[in-house]
């Protein structure tokens, strides 16, 4: 017995938790250092209201309690040149949900922030982009707004701020637990919840499945509660289900535990929910009637205590059958004592935090140790199912060739969509070589061949070929995180074209938009069109003013405008981009194009002209369902 505990442990502690759970962390990048932090208490959510806010001097790490609270958070980080793929950004906060605003545009707007009845996004560990169009040299503003609505503090720390690549791969483990994990465990752990359920009715120990079934429950829960981000209840509920979670997971171990060693403790069991039912309703009594920050750390204390006496308990009760049991299950009881010690390092480290002990161990081990002790019980009741065996060999041999034509089905349906996937994709390249800078070279080649090459339209042309290729290559990635990015992106790049071809340049854009969430593909096509209106003002206007205005209204979620005071066009262009007259060759294909791309993403697009009086582009993009 003892030996194979000792195996047991030395496998799952050495080769199963340290590599996944505490494997050395890659060397931290050079991170840029943050300054000049300063805090604003905020009335509504607005990155409006928080540019004009009366700010105060503070330094991280900064805390507040005790109320339901709006904070702005403002820093300012330096650097000597803006990186051709922007930086990454890792957020080091305890809040309930928040924004982030890159020097006046947000990158970071999840959720709902309004107090009482926010989101709780801001409990996800993300990993940011910063575009390269939103950064500058010198100094960059940071801008946080925070909500802190039930939880009573409000924690800040200094952000990891680097290269996005080398950031991603130095968080990556950390993202892949604060979110994935969950993920994986929760699905996990309910197919053996579910089994578990179905033991109850198939084996003579329905105890020990009901109890195993309880536990599980336990950790899904626990698995929700991170990542149901949006739940029909306030912060307090919230915190209440924190609590209800956080103290079944011991007392259902303490009982499932007792089960299975087959002799359970008269009245263990019953006692240990009733103390559970007991525990949550003093708890909820100081979270709802106890003002704050007692009404949570008591709570927090009441865990603490629960917690450590369960993991005594949990260990008294394997020590006790150990000693006057005889046990021929040696796996389950290794797998056991491996549940007792996490248990037991989790309550040590909430007694005594100077040992520095890693955490959440029992979460982390949950489901390994759990999927075990079911292969384990499954296996040595496998005789409780033999009454199947004659209808299983009847209808396995049909199951198996059935798999294997439905594997094979698949495997084909997968290849013919990556087929599909990488036609679309060449088809989409040859269609913008050949529209694109197809059409542009060809018109230079033969404008060199006739001798008609002017070099200030040789130039142009180029300028167009340049841009053309610019676009060929987001298209294989990404002109923006999200609309806002991409607009930021792509003043960034039009602006000195503009401003060189002669032109006064206006940009009226709100401080806060409400943009539907795009794919990059839509992205990219909202951009497209924008460039190709801007395009079409540069050469054909032959204005002196070209203005881009980003609005909203009550029918759309982004009204967007590209205007000049230029010659317009004979006869005006209605919604339908029919053109009655022309401004200038080149306009139809490009009309054309803006129609077609609009239509792509469900914009509406309209483009109105007054010959003498100029030309207006518009692009609305439609609320979201």
């Amino acid at each position: 017995m003892l030996v194979v505990v000792i195996l047991v442990q030395a496998i799952y502690w050495l080769a199963i938790d340290r590599p996944i759970f505490r494997g050395a962390p890659s060397k931290e990048p050079a991170l840029v250092d943050v300054s000049d932090v300063a805090v604003a208490r905020l009335t509504t959510p607005s990155f409006a209201e928080a540019a004009g806010a009366r700010y105060s001097p503070v330094t991280l790490p900064w805390t507040y309690c005790c109320d339901t609270a709006l904070f702005a958070v403002q820093m300012t980080f330096n650097i000597d040149q803006v990186p051709a793929d922007g930086l990454g950004i890792y957020p080091n906060m305890q809040a309930d949900n928040f924004m982030l605003a890159l020097n006046g545009s947000p990158i970071i707007v999840r959720g709902r922030m309004e107090p009482g009845n926010g989101s709780f996004h801001g409990q996800v560990r993300t990993l940011s982009h910063m575009p390269s169009g939103l950064l500058k040299t010198g100094a960059n503003k940071l801008t946080f707004i925070t909500l802190r609505d039930g939880f009573p503090y409000t924690d800040v720390f200094e952000p990891k701020i680097a290269e996005y690549s080398v950031l991603e791969h130095y968080v990556a483990r950390r993202l892949f637990l604060a979110s994935d994990f969950y993920l994986l465990t929760g699905g996990l752990l309910s197919l053996l919840g579910l089994i578990a359920i179905i033991m109850m009715f198939r084996s003579d120990d329905w105890r020990f499945a009901a109890w195993l079934s309880l536990f599980c429950l336990g950790f899904v829960a626990n698995a929700g509660y991170y990542l149901w981000l949006d739940p029909p209840f306030d912060g307090w509920g919230r915190m209440l289900v924190f609590f209800a979670i956080s103290h079944l997971i011991p007392a259902a171990m303490l009982c499932f535990i007792d089960s299975w060693t087959g002799r359970p403790v008269r009245w263990l069991q019953p006692i240990t929910m009733a103390i559970y039912m007991c525990v949550m309703v003093v708890i909820a009594y100081y979270i709802y009637f106890v003002p704050m920050p007692n009404g949570f750390d008591i709570p927090v204390m009441i865990w603490i205590w629960h917690l450590g006496i369960s993991a005594v308990a949990v260990a008294v009760r394997l020590i006790w059958h150990f000693a006057t049991s005889a046990e021929d299950r040696l796996l389950e009881s290794a797998l056991m004592t491996v549940i007792a010690a996490a248990l037991m390092m989790d309550a040590a480290l909430n007694w005594f935090p100077e040992l520095e002990l890693l955490e959440d161990n029992v979460g982390n081990s949950a489901v390994f140790l759990l999927l075990a002790m079911n292969a384990t019980f499954l296996f040595r009741n496998f005789r409780l199912f033999q009454s199947q065996g004659a209808l299983n060999m009847m209808l396995q041999e049909k199951v198996t060739l059935r798999e294997a034509e439905l594997a094979e089905a698949a495997l084909r349906e997968q290849a013919l969509v990556r087929e599909q996937a990488h036609d679309e994709e060449r088809r989409r390249i040859m269609r913008d070589l050949h529209d694109g800078l197809g059409s542009q070279l060809m018109t230079m080649m033969l404008s060199a061949r006739m001798g008609e090459a002017d070099p200030p339209k040789i130039a142009e042309g180029l300028q167009g070929v340049i841009d053309e290729m610019r676009l060929m290559v987001d298209s294989m990635d990404s002109v923006g995180d999200s609309l806002e990015a991409a607009f930021a992106t792509f003043r960034a790049r039009i602006e000195p074209r503009i401003v060189a071809a002669g032109f006064n340049f206006q940009w009226q854009q709100p401080a806060a938009i409400n943009a539907p969430n795009m794919g990059p593909r839509d992205v990219l096509q909202i951009f497209r069109i924008l460039q190709e209106a801007v395009t079409n003002a540069i050469k054909h206007s032959g204005g002196s003013d070209i203005m881009v205005e980003i609005s909203t209204n009550a029918d759309a979620a982004i009204i967007i405008m590209v205007n000049d005071n230029g010659c317009g066009v004979v006869g005006g262009v209605d919604s339908d981009n029919t053109a009655s007259g022309d401004a200038g060759g080149g306009v139809g294909r490009g009309l054309s194009n803006m129609r077609d791309r609009a239509r792509a993403v469900g914009a509406e697009y309209a483009i109105y002209s007054i010959l003498g009086k100029g030309t207006r582009v518009t692009i609305s993009l439609p609320r979201p369902a």
